[in-house]
Order: C-alpha cells, then structure tokens, then sequence
C-alpha cells in the first residue's frame, strides 16, 4: 500500500511538473525565437577572410519586435541615446507593454499558444483592439526616440521610402545609437542594417564584405538567393529582386558620395553611370 501511495504521489508530482513546463513553454517561448539580437560590435567567429572596416564604430543593432524592458536590458550597455527604427509597415502595437505579434494578432486563428498566453497576461482569450498602444508611445516611455521607416523584404520598397531612409540617415545626429527591428528580425532588419552599412563604409568597403559581415552577425544573407527557399515563403524571384536592390543602392551610394546625384528616385529614371557591383551567391 505505501508502495503504491509513493507511486502515485511520485507520478502526480512529474505529471504536475510536466503540465507547468508545458505552460511555461508556451507562455516564454515564441515562434521568433531564433531571429538573433545583435549589436555590430559582437565578435564574429569565423576564421574566412572578411573585412571589418568600420563596422564596430556603428552604433546600431537589431533583432526581432520585443518588450521594452527586454530590449533596455540588452542594450544596457549603451551611453547614448536610443532611436528605435521600425521597419514595419503592417499594423502592430502592444498590449501591457507586450507585443501583440506575441498574443497572436497578427494571425486569423491563434493557436493554443497564443490562447495561452492571451489568457494569462490579458484576463481573456479574445482579442483587444481597444487595448492597443502605439509602438511610438511605448518606446517614448521607456525613454527610447523612434522612427518608423518602412522596408520590404519580399517586394521593391518604393522609391519614396528608400528616400526616407537616406535623408534621416543623412541628418540623423552622430551621438546617437540605432536599433532596427521588424517583425521577425530577419528580411527587413537584415536589409536596413545593410543599408546603413553601405550608407557609412561604402566604397571603402566592398558589397560583398558588407553582406557577409552583416549575415556573420545574425541577419540574413541578402547574396543568397536559393537559402531560404526550402523553409520559407519567399519565391526566388522575391530574393533576386532583394539582392538586385541592395546591389543598386551599394552604386547608388557609391556615385552619390562621389559627388553625383543626390536623390534615389532621380538615379533609378537615368541609367546609371557607375557599375553596379557583383555579388557573389551561397558561401
């Protein structure tokens, strides 16, 4: 009888631990989990040859959508002052501080995850639109500036947003730190980050050294057009445009610091007369 009494308390208390796991890994857990946080002085571990000119005297990062209290503790470290550039363009805000992207808004049908989660940090499992904070308002809070600076990933980004981003960039101020992000932390940040890159180290350093050391760090490698197409939504004609763009803006930036035309729009209606650089495919 005791052995079976010591049985069942020890099976109830593995059941009881197993249930709580469970929870806890639906609740702390999500689907961008493996986008990276990083920062463009993070140690690159590698041993290929890639050049790293100027890449540390950047003050940036980037990553996925997150908490605030999260992100101020990542980026503890930081003296200056934050500006969070948000590469999004669809509808997104938060909810106690909270991502909505973490509850599940962003799908038509949220799965036990994000019932989960709905009901243990909201009070219910149906969806709040009322309760939805700006990102702005949030970020501004936590004493964070912002910008939202939208870029695609799976189509062209129109002409006038590539403008945007090279004017603020252009009259940002120098003692200022930037954090990119997005949904997931991948195509749109990876492309922003990219984009400053060239915009700071261009022609200094090569095109194909920005990519590389960029994807090093955690983004995506824009040169590869054939990565993703076993894992994810993106077409491969999606992927060449991406790459064919970041090879343009490389030119463009390149003739522009040369002293030629200034604005994006007015390069892409002429031919353009610097070369647009090669960029190598898979590594």
């Amino acid at each position: 009888m005791f052995f079976n009494k010591r049985n069942f308390f020890i099976g109830s208390v593995v059941l009881f631990i197993s249930i709580i796991s469970v929870i806890f890994y639906f609740l702390s857990t999500d689907e961008y989990a493996d986008s990276k946080f990083r920062t463009m002085q993070n140690k690159i571990a590698s041993t290929e040859s890639v050049d790293l000119t100027g890449l540390d005297k950047l003050s940036a990062s980037g990553g996925p959508i997150m908490d605030f209290p999260t992100l101020k503790n990542k980026l503890g470290f930081v003296t200056k002052p934050i500006i969070i550039v948000d590469s999004m363009k669809e509808h997104h805000g938060y909810i106690n501080d909270i991502p909505i992207t973490f509850f599940g808004y962003h799908r038509k049908k949220p799965d036990l995850r994000y019932f989960l989660r709905r009901l243990f940090f909201t009070g219910t499992s149906q969806s709040q639109h009322e309760l939805i904070v700006q990102e702005r308002e949030v970020a501004q809070k936590y004493g964070f500036g912002y910008a939202n600076i939208r870029i695609d990933s799976k189509c062209v980004t129109p002409d006038a947003r590539v403008e945007e981003f090279v004017t603020y960039f252009d009259q940002a101020p120098e003692n200022v730190w930037f954090h990119f992000h997005c949904r997931h932390g991948k195509g749109r940040t990876s492309i922003a980050l990219v984009m400053y890159d060239i915009m700071k180290n261009a022609p200094e350093v090569s095109l194909e050294d920005i990519v590389r050391r960029q994807y090093l760090l955690g983004s995506v490698n824009l040169s590869d057009v054939a990565a993703w197409r076993k894992n994810s939504t993106y077409p491969s004609q999606a992927l060449e445009r991406r790459k064919k763009f970041i090879q343009q803006f490389y030119a463009f930036i390149c003739q522009r610091k040369a002293g030629g035309v200034r604005r994006w729009s007015e390069w892409r209606a002429s031919p353009p007369t610097s070369v647009v650089p090669a960029l190598a495919g898979n590594h």
